[in-house]
């Protein structure tokens, strides 16, 4: 593989069991599952996918089991994803998401992480980070992600840091503090940003920017906010899908859009909406790798009312 990515990913590469309900049941009650599917999941086997199918050179970093899929592997083999550093342990078992949406499409998930528990005690995977040009540290153990953000700093490359759900039950306080304090960017939604500020005894998002100088904040159907040391606070509005099926995976389609823009020198206001974009097409079918735009999609449906 090519030694010049532009993007190295870390995190989850695992198998998702997306779930349709009415509602969601109350404790100790029961609702029927209308629609199950298998699907190739994790956040950074998503996040890899869509980029690499925007043209974003792409480096993936993760662990899987004995049992994970050849079908997935060819895959993403066939994204030309760089694989060098997606390590199968025979002895263990591939990370595992349950994913139950509401008829609202508000969603609960399990996760049973599989060998990625062990993360922490496992090789560090230095060729995602000496390949690439930015370093996208996403879900895994905290103790990983630190030693991933400090070869990178070391290296001299971008770091974004990206812990997802898992800033909610796998971080705390200190351990969430020593990996943004290596890092340059920032992403979250609503309820992780009150997370991070909880942590970090901040009062507001534009207090990160002492610490960071980008945030991508995520803000469900309101859109997005960009906020930069440079530049302030950047609104992203939403784009619109033609329908909404299924949001699974709708969160690493937008770091996708917005790396894809970063990697071609687009502005942080256009890699916003190029996020928005390519996240908009994500929600339009079942599985979070299963509906993957173009370049050319993602550009005409982000400036379509320019």
């Amino acid at each position: 593989m090519s030694d010049d990515n532009f993007l190295g990913v870390f995190g989850h590469v695992a198998i998702d069991m997306i779930c349709s309900a009415r509602r969601f049941p109350e404790p100790n009650t029961c609702e029927a599952i209308f629609d199950r599917k298998i699907e190739f999941g994790g956040t950074a086997g998503n996040l890899a996918v869509h980029a690499a199918s925007l043209g974003v050179r792409i480096a993936l970093a993760s662990y899987v089991g004995g049992d994970f899929p050849v079908e997935y592997r060819n895959f993403l083999r066939s994204k030309g994803i760089d694989l060098t550093d997606l390590l199968t342990m025979e002895d263990r078992r591939t990370s595992m998401v349950i994913m139950v949406s509401d008829g609202s499409h508000n969603q609960i998930g399990f996760v049973d992480q599989g060998v990625m528990l062990d993360q922490g005690k496992l090789p560090i995977q230095e060729h995602t980070v000496t390949s690439s040009e930015v370093v996208h540290v996403g879900t895994g153990r905290p103790t990983y992600a630190l030693q991933i953000c400090k070869l990178a700093k070391e290296a001299g490359k971008r770091v974004a840091f990206d812990p997802a759900q898992e800033i909610h039950y796998v971080y705390d306080a200190k351990s969430f503090s020593k990996v943004i304090k290596r890092s340059d960017m920032f992403f979250c939604n609503e309820s992780e940003l009150k997370v991070a500020l909880k942590y970090l005894r901040l009062k507001r998002a534009e207090d990160l920017l002492d610490i960071v100088g980008v945030v991508v904040n995520t803000l469900g159907k309101r859109g997005s906010r960009i906020l930069s040391r440079d530049e302030g606070t950047i609104k992203i509005p939403p784009c619109k899908p033609r329908r909404v099926v299924d949001t699974t995976g709708a969160g690493d389609a937008y770091r996708a859009g917005f790396y894809a823009g970063l990697s071609k020198d687009f502005g942080l206001g256009d890699c916003g909406r190029l996020a928005s974009a390519a996240a908009s097409f994500a929600v339009e079918s079942y599985g979070a790798q299963t509906n993957l735009a173009t370049w050319k999609d993602v550009q005409q449906r982000a400036f379509r009312k320019r």
